[in-house]
């Protein structure tokens, strides 16, 4: 007994038509009983019984399921079907249901020989005998995410001294939400660091295909690690934990590495190396072999090929892609090419370059004669200047001092709207100056680092992370290193306590758990207003976490964005296709790297060979496809104002009924507040006359062989197959064998004796 249907998902009031289909391996027939199990997940809503019935070893008349049809006795209950199945035969029931629970919903089916079947039905005397099989379907909410959260970071001293006070957070809702999607929550935790421990491997909710947004799950490992040593906090599990994520991560970075000992963000897909991507890497690498082995070969080539990239003035060029406008400096427009070289210094240093190579007196060189004040250039340039033991370190960390705006509680670096300045540039600004003053003197700059820390961790989401990838990575870093800084004191005993009517919560934070972070059970009631207060000694990080769904996204002018959807040339009505374009509008003219997210219209699943076409060889600007469930994701070099379209076809392969709408969105990587989304629908119209194919000399398709439905598709292979192969079904049309294997993939036919 299987479900035919694999890699179901649906979106919450969409009803799925259950196809549940039952063998008869026996030379004669059998009565059966089939019964879907009531669940409180879901509701069974019934129809007029259906049954298929051919022959199991490929007999039986062409249908959509290729077998013949038999008559069934149908109907005995909620849920449940009897038939009498052929010897060597088959029968396929349909049910339908509808979630009204998100999130994994199990189906339970069972199937017994059937003793009351009221018709002669085979042998007289038949042995009992019983099946059974669960099936997990995925069900979303409808809508578009999004994520509030309200973040505090205090101490018991700032409260007896008035420097600091808590705060009550009014939790809103907009006025048009999707209905019952509000959900929040509040946490609490001992340690800067802890919301990290908890979500390591999803700190941002972001996808992670290419060879720089990879390190996310790798770096932030190394800092967790480093501090839990210096602090004497490590336990085998965190270790065990964060070792296993740079294990991980260390053989995935390996794919995009080139000959030369240089790394790009696709591999060798790329034309060359990035000298920023390579100097990421390289400090990565050479502070991870404290915890694991690392080829030091690699090291060595990576740091080799970085030193021949340096010019005459002690700057680097600037080789490859880079996707981040802040490290650009406005290299594109004749700008400095100091954060760049800055970054790379940095990277040398922390992997155990000697600061008085000629390298770094070379690099620091080219720092010292750019007189920029912009703050980011400023924050980078002091901590390569402070790691190096510069003089002129000093002098650039007051630079940065005096552009900063500062509060009573705070301290942070108002960035002008624009290319590259934005809320994750600004997170990286106040990483690096808190690096820079923390490497210089910790002491006499802790009350400058302590208001940066505070200002930072109210820029946190509620994953751990903040906003991409290279403001978590420089921003937990600067966390690690203030909190390596941070005297013993008397440690950490507080309560907590929490009150968002008609809740009221105590966290007890200690020395034994400090590092846990924990929650509030959901919030009741939303909207509410959250008030805090904390007795004791000690520190801790409070966060109020608010999720919800919108019916449309308040989208931004960054990008133009347009969808068409249309039917393709089918016998069997299954196959639509759908065509995304979309330019960058912003004055800058040229976004950072950039997403196409197309969540599909439940029931359908994508072509293949249409997803592999687009990308080719990942020589033009869309570089990357990743299917994940029913959500395809195409990276994109950059978008300009001139138009880029993707196309490709996807196939029904469950039948969904009340669909609701898919929804494609556009963002700047780095900048995912400079975003535009859309919603669509698919049409009704069915072609079933077959569509002429072109004859093009040369040119052979071959079809991909895929292993599961989650795959990812780079540089000519599929990266991480999860299971057997499936045939593809081709450009524009169905192959039906190829869908009786993706129906079977999954569960293998249970015999009925």
């Amino acid at each position: 007994m299987i479900i035919e249907q694999n890699f179901i998902f649906v979106k919450r009031g969409e009803i799925l038509n259950v196809k549940i289909s039952v063998f008869n391996y026996l030379d004669a027939d059998l009565p059966v009983k089939v019964v879907l199990e009531p669940s409180a997940e879901y509701d069974i809503i019934e129809a007029p019984p259906t049954g298929t019935a051919g022959g199991v070893g490929g007999g039986g008349a062409e249908g959509v399921e290729g077998v013949g049809v038999v008559e069934t006795m149908g109907l005995v209950g909620i849920g449940q079907r009897r038939s009498c199945i052929p010897a060597q035969d088959k029968t396929v029931h349909t049910v339908k249901l509808k979630p009204n629970t998100l999130g994994d919903v199990n189906i339970t089916v069972w199937a017994e020989v059937d003793p009351l079947y009221p018709d002669q039905c085979g042998p007289e005397y038949v042995l009992s005998k019983r099946d059974h099989l669960v099936k997990a379907i995925k069900v979303d909410i409808e809508g578009y995410p999004k994520e509030k959260t309200w973040t505090k970071y205090i101490c018991s001293k700032d409260i007896e001294d008035n420097s600091d006070s808590l705060e009550s957070w009014p939790i809103t809702l907009p006025s048009t939400i999707v209905p019952d999607s509000a959900r929040g929550w509040v946490t609490a935790v001992g340690d800067l660091l802890g919301p990290t421990l908890e979500n390591l491997g999803s700190l941002v909710k972001m996808p992670y295909g290419c060879g720089e947004q990879n390190m996310l799950n790798f770096s932030p490992n190394i800092f967790i690690l480093q501090y839990l040593e210096a602090s004497d906090q490590t336990t085998p599990e965190i270790a065990e934990k964060a070792i296993d994520f740079m294990k991980q991560g260390y053989q995935r970075e390996l794919r995009y590495r080139h000959r030369v000992g240089s790394y790009s963000a696709f591999g060798s897909s790329d034309a060359e190396g990035s000298t920023w991507l390579t100097a990421f890497v390289l400090k990565s690498f050479a502070q991870a072999r404290q915890f694991i082995q690392v080829d030091s070969e690699d090291i060595n080539m990576s740091r080799e090929w970085l030193r021949i990239q340096q010019m005459e003035n002690g700057c680097f060029q600037s080789r490859g892609k880079v996707f981040h406008k802040g490290m650009k400096g406005g290299l594109d427009n004749g700008g400095s090419p100091v954060p760049l070289a800055a970054y790379i210094l940095v990277s040398l240093l922390e992997s155990g370059e000697l600061a008085t190579s000629r390298t770094v007196s070379e690099a620091a060189f080219c720092l010292l004669a750019d007189n920029t004040q912009d703050p980011y250039t400023l924050a980078l340039k002091s901590y390569a200047l402070a790691l190096a033991s510069a003089p002129e370190a000093e002098m650039v960390v007051q630079q940065l001092i005096a552009l900063a705006t500062v509060t009573p509680t705070s301290m942070y670096w108002d960035l002008p709207a624009g290319s590259g300045k934005s809320k994750g540039v600004a997170v990286e600004v106040a990483g690096y100056a808190i690096l820079a003053m923390t490497t210089l003197d910790a002491n006499l700059y802790h009350h400058n680092t302590f208001k940066i820390v505070k200002w930072i961790s109210s820029q946190r989401n509620g994953q751990g992370g903040f906003i991409s990838t290279q403001d978590t990575v420089v921003a937990l870093q600067a966390l690690a290193s203030f909190e390596s800084h941070q005297e013993a004191g008397n440690g950490t005993d507080l309560v907590v306590t929490v009150d968002a009517a008609p809740l009221q919560h105590n966290f007890h934070i200690d020395n034994t758990n400090k590092l846990l972070l924990q929650s509030t059970p959901t919030l009741p009631s939303l909207p509410t207003t959250v008030s805090l207060d904390m007795v004791g000694e000690g520190c801790a990080l409070i966060q109020a976490v608010l999720r919800y769904n919108v019916p449309e996204d308040q989208a931004t002018e960054a990008f133009s964005l347009s969808v068409e959807t249309g039917t393709r040339h089918d016998p069997l009505c299954l196959t639509k296709s759908i065509k995304v374009c979309a330019s960058y509008q912003l004055p800058d003219n040229t976004s950072n790297m950039a997403v196409v997210e197309v969540n599909l219209v439940s029931g359908y699943i994508p072509i293949k060979t249409d997803l592999k076409r687009i990308v080719g060889y990942g020589t033009g600007l869309i570089k990357r496809y990743e299917v994940d469930g029913s959500l395809v994701t195409f990276y994109v070099d950059e978008f300009t104002r001139r138009e880029i379209c993707l196309e490709f076809g996807m196939t029904r392969h469950v039948d969904v009924e009340h669909v609701k709408p898919g929804t494609v969105k556009v963002y700047d990587y780095y900048q995912p507040e400079y975003f535009t989304t859309q919603s669509y629908t698919l049409p009704d119209e069915c072609l079933t006359e077959p569509e002429p194919v072109p004859e093009i000399e040369g040119i052979i398709t071959d079809p991909i062989i895929v292993g599961d439905y989650n795959y990812n598709y780079f540089d000519g292979e599929v990266i991480e197959p999860a299971g057997g192969g499936v045939r593809d079904p081709g450009e524009g049309g169905v192959n039906e064998e190829a869908i009786d294997d993706l129906l079977a993939v999954l569960d293998t036919p249970m015999r009925m004796p």
